[in-house]
């Protein structure tokens, strides 16, 4: 699996891109920009990934062409609010679900009903769940403090280690944050 990844938009969103299998995803493409076309150049797209429907993560969701748009159906309407009219998803993401072979979908909500993070090959694409040293806000419209706890302990429970890829910030590894996360269970 290769990942590379760009700062995009306003608040500083990474945005990836993971080829694996031969195959292209792009999660979180927070602005549609040339740091954007920079990113994927000229690959194919497979799917385009949100890893929850905040405005942050979704805005430059149809400007590359891809095979579809993928998010939890929960999160649609964090879409809707901040893209009114925005082209239709061409797919709605569960928990268990492949989005291609090799990168599998955990539903995390917390951060907002619908977060998901995707395991793929020693890699979680935490979304706003989990960053270095932190975690995400559950003060946000749909945020919950209890799911946010029980999608923290779901991840941190994964055996083995990853590295860990975040909204925002930089990358870490999960066995960093089950020791040092001051917001995890027995960390810091």
């Amino acid at each position: 699996m290769r990942v590379t990844s760009a700062i995009l938009g306003s608040l500083g969103t990474n945005a990836y891109l993971i080829e694996i299998g031969g195959r292209a995803v792009l999660i979180d493409p927070a602005d549609d920009s040339a740091a954007l076309y920079a990113l994927v150049g000229h690959r194919t797209i497979d799917w385009v990934v949100n890893t929850h429907g905040h405005f942050d993560h979704v805005g430059g969701n149809w400007a590359i062409p891809s095979g579809g748009v993928c998010i939890h159906e929960s999160d649609v309407p964090y879409v809707d609010r901040f893209f009114p009219g925005h082209r239709p998803f061409e797919r709605y993401l569960h928990d268990g679900d492949e989005v291609v072979p090799g990168l599998r979908v955990i539903h995390t909500p917390g951060h907002s009903p619908g977060s998901v993070t995707l395991v793929a090959d020693g890699a979680l694409f935490a979304g706003d769940l989990l960053f270095a040293g932190s975690i995400g806000r559950t003060d946000f419209p749909g945020g919950s403090d209890e799911a946010m706890e029980a999608s923290l302990r779901r991840v941190v429970a994964l055996e083995g280690d990853y590295t860990v890829y975040p909204g925002h910030g930089p990358k870490t590894t999960l066995a960093r944050e089950r020791k040092t996360n001051p917001f995890l269970f027995g960390g810091g």
